[in-house]
């Protein structure tokens, strides 16, 4: 499936007219500056910044893959039985990559809450908004890979079982 055909683009830009509010990216930025301003936000302050952990890049670059019986380090044979990508890292002493945020937008409660199901930062009740702490910039967000991973699981783009793009 092409999900940035002409026809998924229209799809995908109505559906983030519904769901993506406004750019805050500068007021997240003059709200730090003024951070002594704030001292009852001064972590939500730091927090809005702060990267999101990728510890499965940083374990695989370290040798290690899943397995049938946990994770395995195919460079030195260390095998784990860690529940998770983050478990295992913690274990194995290894430090989780960053993805830098780049960009802050207020979407409704509902897609924030696909967001997180992908992995994806939001901070709630920053100042009574619910940001999305978008992790890639440069693109239109129809183009963002988590947005089409969303409308694809709601079967509403074009080729799909309920092709609501005809």
């Amino acid at each position: 499936m092409n999900y940035n055909s002409p026809k998924n683009q229209s799809i995908k830009s109505k559906f983030i007219g519904r769901e993506v509010i406004y750019c805050v990216s500068s007021l997240v930025s003059e709200l730090t500056n003024k951070m002594e301003c704030f001292p009852d936000y001064e972590d939500e302050l730091i927090g809005i910044y702060s990267g999101i952990p990728n510890y499965e890049d940083a374990a695989k670059d370290a040798g290690w893959e899943e397995s049938v019986k946990g994770f395995e380090n195919k460079e030195t044979g260390d095998s784990s039985d860690a529940k998770d990508w983050k478990e295992l890292c913690e274990a194995a002493d290894i430090d989780p990559y960053e993805i830098v945020v780049f960009e802050h937008w207020i979407v409704t409660d509902w897609l924030a809450d696909k967001l997180e199901s992908y992995g994806e930062k939001v901070i709630r009740d920053f100042f009574g908004l619910t940001i999305w702490c978008r992790t890639t910039t440069g693109q239109a967000i129809l183009l963002d890979g988590v947005i089409s991973a969303i409308c694809e699981e709601m079967e509403i783009l074009s080729g799909q079982k309920n092709d609501w793009g005809k």
